[in-house]
């Protein structure tokens, strides 16, 4: 995604303008970067202390849902470093907690050969397409929600329609290092599920779009603009169309 739509686009979401450094390994990031710090209003209201967080209990959770084997350490605030790299923001941004926030995403199929369809929303606030979903939840006993339960429960919520989870396939899992929401202390890692309808199951459930979908479908895999997608679910349907056949 070229730079300056990245940047409208996350100036749409709320996030203040801020270039993007070429540079992304913190180690030989030069000593003038200064990101913008900006920490959403949303947030604020819910997250008790944010201005003053225990880091402690942000590295525990860092080590307890982080993927990643090394998160790097900003010696000047103690708070974790995007392992994607910088991106000119600091700060919670939009997202609840600073380290890595847990997604996850359902990439569902219908049909087969040229027939294939993809089943997408188009998103409220950037008018991307995507597929259906979103936040992991944390239980009452400090457990979080797994990301293929996430999945399933947002395709739902998103679309309103049921999915099956038994026979679902990983496709990516990790740093979503080009999302719109991630600054250098917060960043969403997110595992992508693919899960094939059952043929012979008659005809599917018309999506209607719910949540902040603004509209929700059956596309043709063929026929997906991939530049109407983030990098990341561009790249998986990519991905998807060697093996429609």
């Amino acid at each position: 995604m070229e730079e300056s739509t990245f940047r409208e686009l996350r100036r749409r979401i709320g996030y203040p303008d801020a270039a993007v450094p070429v540079e992304r390994d913190w180690q030989r990031l030069g000593p003038g970067y200064t990101p913008v710090e900006y920490t959403a209003d949303s947030v604020r209201r819910r997250v008790p202390d944010w201005d003053r967080p225990d880091l402690a209990a942000v590295w525990r959770q860092v080590r307890q849902l982080s993927s990643c084997r090394v998160v790097p350490r900003c010696p000047a605030t103690g708070r974790p470093l995007n392992p994607a790299g910088p991106t000119g923001i600091s700060g919670f941004g939009r997202l609840w907690s600073l380290g890595p926030n847990l997604t996850a995403d359902a990439v569902v199929t219908d049909g087969s050969g040229d027939g294939v369809r993809v089943l997408l929303v188009e998103r409220g606030d950037t008018g991307q397409l995507a597929f259906p979903g979103g936040f992991s939840e944390p239980g009452a006993d400090g457990s979080w929600e797994h990301p293929l339960r996430t999945a399933v429960r947002e395709t739902w919520e998103e679309t309103g329609v049921a999915v099956p989870g038994g026979t679902a396939r990983v496709l990516r899992s990790g740093v979503a290092a080009g999302s719109l929401r991630n600054t250098d202390n917060a960043w969403i890692e997110s595992t992508a599920f693919h899960i094939r309808l059952p043929s012979g199951a008659g005809e599917r459930p018309q999506p209607v779009a719910g949540d902040d979908a603004r509209d929700a479908g059956w596309f043709p895999l063929s026929e997906i603009d991939p530049s109407r997608m983030s990098d990341v679910h561009a790249g998986i349907v990519r991905g998807l169309l060697p093996r429609r056949r």
